[in-house]
């Protein structure tokens, strides 16, 4: 096999498979939760589950040995945390199969680990929301002023147990329960000050890091919507003019890690004080990632491009500036937090009328999107 293996199924796992479809790749992809909707896109060569990769990194390890003779030389991408760390903690044994467009641990880990990547952001004299330090030594007593976040170290799991990749306490009740959820998962943490403003001061900026340490034209992201308001994912977003201040100070965190390949580094501009806030930085792909292919840098081509074929990663700026929508998170939270953000109608379609790329709906690729709807009507059902 010379093609591509993605591991996750979730958006933005659908996301890679459809940028390397449009390369005239098929690649063979991993399911790893019950929500995923990947693996029924009409763009994949085979289709395969892996539940038990957010309980075990070691199962993807034996999973990629076991099929390395039928797909020595694939290219192998990351749409999930743990997927990343499995590929760059056993990142010598899986590249003498396989062409892994993650890098070794020594470099990953500072982006995945949330301490360590404070540390790094604080080498490199990033702007960032004030820490109180290691969530199982706090006393909650301690803190005040509220909101503030609890973020574990590494999120996979909480979302496995409790459905949210960080927790908001707004009071120190709300602040012991997110403690106590964050060692029932067996989790480290740091708890942070909460950066003041709405959900669309949010900024990502994206950018292709070569083998040089040379950043690729880049493109800024705004989200527009959170699932759920304030600590979810986006679930509408739009391409707005670039700051130069997020380009200069990403390009610079990149350079101090020693990254190679596809990078989100999200900030937010704080309404206390209008500066920018570093939040973190991706090394894989996120959930909007299908924003990217019209605007003409796009990431995962790069990557295949880079890691693949061993090819320039090129970008090729159109001009692009539309949005991007995850259409069924969309109405389920505007119907159900409609009050709570104050959304009028004509708000909520704005993105929908501009030029836009959808999560998951494609007229030529339906399949995931019937399966998503029928894991909705599902859980509708209470099945």
């Amino acid at each position: 096999m010379s093609g591509a293996v993605v591991v996750g199924a979730h958006a933005n796992g659908l996301g890679i498979v459809r940028s390397l479809a449009a390369l005239g790749v098929r690649p063979a992809i991993v399911s790893t939760r019950p929500y995923d909707v990947g693996h029924r896109s009409r763009w994949i060569s085979e289709r395969h589950a892996l539940p038990a990769l957010h309980e075990d990194h070691g199962a993807l390890v034996e999973f990629l040995l076991h099929h390395e003779k039928r797909w020595a030389g694939a290219a192998v991408f990351a749409s999930n945390d743990d997927a990343l760390t499995a590929l760059a903690r056993h990142h010598e044994r899986l590249s003498r199969s396989y062409r892994l467009t993650v890098q070794p641990w020594d470099v990953v880990g500072p982006l995945v680990d949330k301490d360590a990547m404070q540390a790094l952001a604080e080498r490199v004299g990033l702007a960032l929301p004030a820490c109180h330090g290691p969530a199982g030594a706090l006393d909650p007593a301690a803190i005040e002023r509220f909101p503030v976040l609890v973020k574990p170290i590494q999120h996979d799991r909480l979302i496995s147990l409790f459905g949210a990749k960080l927790f908001l306490a707004r009071d120190r009740d709300a602040l012991r329960t997110a403690l106590a959820r964050l060692r029932e998962a067996g989790l480290e943490g740091l708890v942070y000050d909460f950066i003041e403003g709405p959900d669309s001061a949010i900024h990502v900026y994206c950018v292709y890091m070569d083998g040089r340490g040379e950043p690729s034209p880049g493109i800024t992201v705004r989200k527009l919507r959170q699932n759920p308001p304030v600590i979810g994912g986006a679930r509408a977003a739009a391409i707005v003019p670039e700051e130069p201040e997020l380009r200069d100070a990403t390009v610079a965190l990149l350079r101090r890690a020693g990254f190679r390949g596809m990078a989100f580094a999200e900030w937010k501009r704080d309404s206390r004080d209008g500066r920018f806030r570093f939040i973190e930085v991706n090394g894989r792909a996120v959930l909007f990632n299908a924003i990217l292919p019209p605007t003409g840098v796009d990431l995962v081509a790069m990557s295949f491009a880079d890691f693949g074929r061993g090819e320039p990663p090129r970008a090729r700026p159109t001009g692009w500036s539309g949005t991007w929508v995850h259409l069924q998170a969309d109405v389920a939270c505007w119907l159900r937090y409609r009050h709570q953000e104050a959304i009028g109608l004509g708000e909520w379609l704005a993105p929908y009328l501009r030029p836009h790329r959808h999560a998951v709906w494609s007229a030529s690729d339906p399949g995931p999107f019937l399966h998503q709807t029928r894991l909705a009507a599902r859980r509708l059902r209470g099945g």
